[in-house]
């Protein structure tokens, strides 16, 4: 069976950000982004896609990847997306969008958790398959980029359903202003965006989770350590930090190698459609681990959890319904 097409979104800035000098994080350089994307497109050719669409970039992530091909040919038909490049996530939620317009299948997005939450904002119901390219994610997947391609291409050419819906954060405005997060908000006293990354717990007043794991690494680990929301639970969390002669401490993982004591006044579970209003500014929301929005004095912000998220492939479970539907069987031995 072939058929399908497939989009791939590779975000040449993943990989590097403030984390790595003041934790220990890995710092992920594009050449290794080009090895996943050349074994992303021999997975997608195996799996039998008939066309796969690259987003640009300023590194040229996609034509490396093909250049390292050599004289091999591929079988599907590669070609990249007409859009103008710029240096932030609006490159990944205008691919995303442009990808879903072409009627791709689904999306692979090379990235973190800020890549993802990009995309998310263009990729409508198209199934994201999220490729971890950094130590500090937690929305999308440390997976080899030739699993990855084999999902995609399941999944596009409808081998596998093996697609469940994610939960999400809406954060509403002044307005109708609306933006989203896949994994937290944090609250923060910061009246300035800087390096982006949010790593410095004693600013926080306030976090807001749709998953929060004691494996993972980041700001909703802190809700890892004191009570667990697991990513298919129609549930999330709220926590409400500072000193105090009530809260309970815990230690939590907030970068990599970097464990922070951190003080939590009160938590409580939250119900889907349940919403969280943010306290009047000047205060800084950062959106799954980067500071976003400011909330200035007098203005009003809800977090509502939703739902409604992206669709994700379940890689595990793909691969084991593509291969029920015959993904890896030959009618002879090649020549």
């Amino acid at each position: 069976m072939t058929g399908g097409k497939v989009g791939i979104i590779a975000n040449p800035a993943s990989g590097k950000d403030i984390r790595r000098l003041v934790a220990f994080g890995s710092v992920f350089d594009n050449e290794e982004k080009v090895s996943i994307v050349r074994r992303l497109l021999l997975g997608l050719e195996a799996a039998g896609v008939d066309e796969v669409l690259i987003m640009p970039d300023t590194y040229g992530i996609g034509q490396r990847a093909l250049d390292g091909l050599g004289q091999r040919r591929l079988r599907p038909r590669v070609s990249f997306l007409e859009m103008e490049i710029g240096h932030g996530g609006a490159d990944s939620t205008l691919a995303a969008r442009l990808l879903r317009e072409a009627g791709v299948g689904a999306m692979v997005v090379l990235g973190g958790d800020g890549t993802c939450r990009a995309a998310a904002k263009g990729c409508g119901d198209v199934p994201l398959v999220p490729v971890s390219t950094g130590t500090n994610n937690v929305f999308p997947v440390m997976v080899e980029g030739t699993v990855a391609g084999l999902a995609a291409g399941a999944v596009a050419t409808g081998r596998s359903g093996a697609v469940h819906r994610a939960k999400k954060l809406d954060i509403i405005g002044p307005e109708g202003w609306r933006d989203l997060a896949l994994v937290d908000a944090v609250v923060t006293d910061d009246t300035f965006v800087a390096s982006r990354a949010l790593w410095d717990v004693e600013r926080i007043r306030a976090i807001v989770c749709t998953r929060c794991e004691p494996h993972t690494i980041g700001l909703s680990a802190v809700g890892g350590c004191l009570a667990p929301v697991r990513p298919e639970e129609p549930t999330g969390l709220y926590m409400e930090l500072g000193r105090d002669a009530a809260a309970e401490p815990v230690l939590a993982p907030v970068a990599p190698g970097l464990f922070a004591p951190v003080s939590v006044k009160r938590w409580r579970r939250l119900a889907l459609g349940e919403g969280v209003r943010v306290d009047a500014g000047p205060r800084l929301l950062a959106l799954d681990g980067e500071r976003e929005v400011l909330v200035r004095a007098g203005e009003e912000v809800e977090i509502v959890l939703s739902a409604a998220g992206p669709c994700v492939v379940d890689i595990p479970l793909a691969l084991q319904e593509a291969q029920q539907k015959g993904i890896f069987a030959l009618k002879e031995m090649p020549v």
